[in-house]
């Protein structure tokens, strides 16, 4: 499923995720810092992709604490 990013210092990015997930987490710009992002079950449509984004809004910050790596999703800039 292919998704935007709302909200938060990935604002804009898509990225894609298996058609079950309801919340990303992804890497903040700020140290040490995962931010998460909850299916709305809005769409819109983003350019140069042939259907519409499911729209994910920014929740919170977290700490990265012990997460490993392999649980953060890396979004990528749009046109990427």
């Amino acid at each position: 499923m292919f998704i935007l990013l709302r909200g938060g210092s990935r604002d804009g990015e898509t990225t894609t995720v298996s058609d079950d997930v309801e919340r990303v987490l992804a890497a903040s710009q700020a140290p040490g810092l995962i931010e998460a992002y909850q299916s709305t079950g809005d769409t819109e449509t983003v350019a140069g992709n042939p259907g519409p984004a499911m729209v994910y809004a920014f929740t919170e910050q977290l700490p990265l604490g012990e997460l490993g790596p392999e649980m953060i999703h890396m979004p990528q800039s749009p046109g990427s």
